[in-house]
């Protein structure tokens, strides 16, 4: 090796020992990603661990189950039964799937028996629903499916069993080949529960659950831009000759937070857009929009004063672009994927999940889930919008401590 080489190599060595930011982030980054990669996907390529769905279960019907119907009910795999009061209302139950207690409810109806052994030649939905299933909007629909499939194999056999041995003269011992062809097929009436209330109607859409995820996203990544300028000002004397004017810190860091503020209101409009717009021409399903516009206002509004927060303080922190860039950058993309941005929630195990709350895009998306997943009025995001509105103020007021002690 020529000497030029290695003093060319010695000099490099010797750039990479200044920027210890860079260094720090091409370790630090994947070890943190593989960490909670490797935690949140635990549930869901374990061979031998999986994830357990509370269903709850009202039994309102006027006889005695057999015994062993019950029993099947409370071991269906992959799901833990929670039996409610025989008091229980809907009402009841719906405020259990809004609260989050369980995301499947069946209600057994008074007269399930009668229900049960009906046949018919068409349509088995022209028949009364056996059974009540109640569903959360988040409900993902492999575990509907899943659920449905075993409750539907345990009516099954009860129905043959009950059809088999039933003394009634008037129960006919045999079925037409015609109502046959149908034995198998069971009305099991689904509704999902809106904020409350129970419809039908209405089966939750991927686009519900995308669009508010990646809005908060996006709007954490001001932190970018924002830095960014903010250091170049600084290296430029901009922000030194604003402080000799006689500008405080604060009006320095508020006139900052408006700009960036409509920005973030301007992705939300654009990002809801896509999703009623564009996401239809491209074969998927139009966004709905949330019954609460307010509710709307009021959280995005939160998230933006987090985001913008972070930024400042980023930028206070950090000493050059590159740093903020790779800081910033790095910092959302692990808030996102403890988030449950990029990794959702529901394939989380237990502790994982308890983790999410950690993340302030966790925050944000609790609260645009709410509007247009669980279409919530906007009393129901209060709470993560005064966490994100805490966390934005306390990382501007040390923005402003850092910035006035420099300045």
């Amino acid at each position: 090796m020529s000497g030029k080489v290695r003093a060319l190599v010695k000099k490099e060595f010797l750039v990479l020992s200044k920027d210890w930011h860079g260094l720090a982030v091409l370790f630090l980054m994947p070890a943190a990603f593989i960490l909670i990669m490797s935690m949140a996907l635990e549930s869901a390529f374990g061979e031998h661990k999986s994830v357990v769905t509370s269903y709850a279960l009202l039994n309102q019907s006027d006889e005695v189950l057999p015994a062993g119907l019950l029993e099947k009910l409370r071991a269906i795999p992959g799901f833990h039964a929670v039996e409610l009061p025989l008091n229980s209302t809907l009402e009841v139950v719906s405020a259990g799937i809004q609260q989050g207690d369980y995301p499947i409810a069946v209600v057994i109806p008074t007269d399930f028996r009668s229900r049960l052994i009906k046949t018919t030649e068409s349509d088995p939905t022209t028949l009364p629903p056996v059974v009540e299933l109640l569903l959360a909007p988040t409900v993902k629909p492999y575990i509907q499916a899943l659920f449905s499939a075993s409750l539907s194999a345990i009516l099954i056999r009860q129905k043959i069993a009950w059809l088999l041995n039933n003394p009634d003269p008037n129960v006919a011992p045999t079925v037409s080949a015609a109502a046959l062809e149908q034995f198998g097929q069971l009305n099991l009436a689904e509704h999902y529960i809106y904020s409350g209330v129970v419809n039908s109607a209405t089966v939750p859409k991927a686009v519900q659950q995308n669009v508010p995820a990646w809005l908060v996203f996006a709007m954490f990544f001001v932190v970018i831009p924002l830095s960014t300028v903010f250091l170049v000002e600084r290296q430029q004397g901009t922000l030194l000759r604003l402080r000799m004017m006689n500008v405080s810190p604060w009006q320095i860091l508020v006139g900052k937070v408006l700009p960036y503020y409509c920005i973030n209101q301007l992705q939300m409009v654009v990002m809801i857009t896509i999703g009623i717009v564009i996401v239809p021409l491209l074969g998927g399903q139009a966004l709905n929009m949330p019954h609460s516009l307010v509710g709307l206002l009021i959280i995005s509004s939160a998230c933006s004063v987090a985001a913008i927060g972070f930024a400042l303080l980023v930028a206070t922190l950090v000493t050059t672009t590159m740093q903020a860039t790779t800081t910033g950058g790095v910092v959302n993309i692990i808030f996102g994927a403890l988030g449950g941005i990029m990794v959702p929630k529901f394939i989380m195990p237990d502790t994982m999940q308890s983790l999410t709350y950690l993340s302030p895009m966790s925050w944000g998306l609790e609260g645009f889930l709410d509007l247009f997943l669980r279409q919530a009025d906007w009393q129901a995001v209060l709470p993560e919008s005064l966490y994100l509105v805490t966390l934005g103020l306390f990382c501007l007021m040390v923005a402003a401590y850092r910035f006035n002690k420099r300045y």
